[in-house]
């Protein structure tokens, strides 16, 4: 059973995702609602630090997967998707840790690709490039 602070931290992350939605066209991001603060017990500080930093992914690699798995809705470049919102400074409107948790649970229409086609590093990797568009 998960920890208080973690379960916390858990429900917080939820909340956040599901408040992001998924907008469509134009230069929006896949969220247009402000971004809650994580909680600030000790566990979830202690989760947001190893999402965070040098636990970061490749984002060279992550290119290489967002281009074969995202580019479709997002394009090549992230910020001139047809079916899926730009992309384009993503990174001000979610940090790292809350990029990756979407890629794991997005809400429709983004394909849930998470665990079946890409993997958690991959993840990881498609995160950390996100963050540099």
């Amino acid at each position: 059973m998960l920890s208080k602070p973690l379960a916390r931290f858990a429900a917080g992350a939820l909340a956040v995702l599901v408040a992001a939605g998924c907008a469509k066209g134009g230069d929006r991001s896949s969220s247009t609602a402000p971004v809650a603060p994580a909680a600030t017990s000790a566990g979830a500080a202690t989760a947001a630090s190893k999402l965070s930093g040098a636990a970061q992914g490749d984002a060279a690699h992550g290119k290489t997967i967002f281009i074969a798995s995202c580019a479709a809705c997002h394009g090549q470049t992230g910020a001139q998707g047809t079916a899926g919102p730009s992309l384009k400074n993503e990174k001000s409107r979610k940090n790292y840790a809350q990029t990756v948790a979407w890629i794991k649970e997005p809400l429709s229409p983004m394909p849930k690709l998470y665990p079946d086609s890409l993997s958690a590093k991959d993840v990881a990797d498609v995160a950390a490039f996100v963050q540099t568009l």
